[in-house]
């Protein structure tokens, strides 16, 4: 049986963030263990954060969720020491700590990290009071509770560093004012709204590892057959769905087609390859959802890479990136995954021991994911660079359309 904390019955809860106007401008994003629940019952935090975050990006959608608003999403240290589980977009997406994360050496230089990648950070009052001078420079916005009393001194102090003031626990008109008085330009409270449950239909959330690797190992085979993959993806609902799903956007023009063979091969092979890779491994729970976001970045970017050389196929360079992470996500080691599942071999030399020019592109790639995140590194190459920020750009639109309606 189930526990609690593995339930797929969790849900997400949203509360209003406002403006001086009354305007609602953003929102803050919270975990629900149960869709009955009207507060946060958080076992593990990580897990917590992931499923919050998976649910609203990728399952929902944050376009569908809360438009052009603002999505405050509240991390654990735990989530600060993992860069690759970073949502996009960037500027829409608000890094939020709270008070009961213990500053430390590799938390400032987490968000230090952070702050690199382009996202805006906003810091609980207790939590910046533990290091002021350290976290002050590193935050966008600074949340404080008004139905403590409010001492000046530190709102000015805050105020000089270029620190928005979000005033938390506005319960009133007159905690509204006063905060309104004393230079807060955010305001979040039951006097604006409380938290809302956000469900969605129930859908399975756990997959078989054994039907994922079969579907894979027919996806690579040299003479692949539609009428067997086809057979396969028929027996797992949420996969046929979402391939039908995207084989009806716009991006592909057709509408309305219930066909599934003829869906497949709209799609194309390659198509096909991310998108089932993509969706049987998000099925396996929101960390590897998340995981997977980082995986893609790296295909994409192995693919661009590749491009200005003859001599390397861009599909074999992307099929490298795919699956340099897949044993992780799979739970499988590299070696038994490379048994199950025929590919050529320069890309099985790539995998295993980084050899030839995959694996150069594949090693680059990688190393220029662990850059990004390092907040030490202030040199860019511009080259790499475009390859990956086209490579994000690829990911997000791939993302975005499994997880809202086109």
């Amino acid at each position: 049986m189930l526990t609690r904390e593995e339930s797929d019955d969790y849900c997400i809860a949203l509360q209003p963030i406002c403006d001086s106007d009354y305007r609602h401008v953003g929102d803050e994003l919270l975990y629900r263990a149960s869709a009955s629940d009207k507060t946060a019952k958080i076992g593990d935090p990580l897990v917590a954060t992931a499923r919050a975050s998976s649910l609203a990006i990728y399952e929902i959608g944050l376009q569908k969720l809360v438009g052009e608003r603002l999505l405050f999403l509240n991390v654990s240290r735990e989530w600060l020491e993992r860069p690759e589980l970073l949502p996009h977009p960037t500027e829409q997406v608000i890094i939020e700590v709270l008070e009961s994360v213990s500053v430390s050496d590799e938390t400032i230089k987490a968000l230090h990290a952070i702050k690199i990648k382009g996202y805006r950070i906003a810091l609980d009052e207790a939590f910046v009071r533990q290091q002021p001078y350290a976290l002050l420079p590193l935050a966008d916005i600074v949340k404080i509770d008004v139905n403590q009393p409010l001492k000046l001194e530190r709102l000015a102090l805050y105020r000089r560093h270029g620190c928005k003031l979000l005033a938390e626990k506005v319960e009133d008109l007159e905690h509204f004012e006063q905060a309104l008085d004393e230079g807060f330009t955010l305001f979040q409270g039951f006097f604006f709204a409380r938290p809302h449950n956000v469900t969605m239909a129930r859908s399975q959330r756990r997959s078989n590892n054994n039907i994922q690797i079969r579907l894979i190992r027919e996806l690579y085979r040299d003479m692949v057959s539609i009428d067997r993959i086809g057979d396969m993806v028929s027996q797992d609902p949420h996969l046929y769905l979402m391939i039908m799903k995207r084989a009806n956007s716009s991006y592909y023009g057709q509408k309305g087609s219930a066909n599934l063979k003829r869906s497949l091969q709209l799609l194309g092979l390659n198509e096909l390859r991310t998108l089932v890779a993509t969706i049987m491994l998000a099925q396996n729970g929101p960390i590897c959802r998340l995981t997977m976001q980082h995986a893609l970045i790296c295909a994409y970017m192995c693919k661009y890479l590749a491009a200005p050389f003859r001599h390397i196929d861009e599909d074999d360079a992307f099929t490298a990136g795919l699956f340099s992470l897949m044993d992780r996500m799979l739970g499988i080691e590299m070696v038994r995954l490379l048994e199950e599942v025929s590919l050529p071999g320069e890309i099985e030399d790539a995998l295993v021991t980084s050899g030839g020019p995959l694996g150069a592109i594949l090693t680059l790639a990688k190393d220029y994911q662990a850059f990004e995140s390092d907040a030490r590194n202030q040199t860019i190459n511009r080259q790499l660079r475009e390859c990956y920020l086209k490579a994000v750009e690829e990911t997000q639109a791939l993302m975005s359309s499994l997880g809202s309606s086109d």
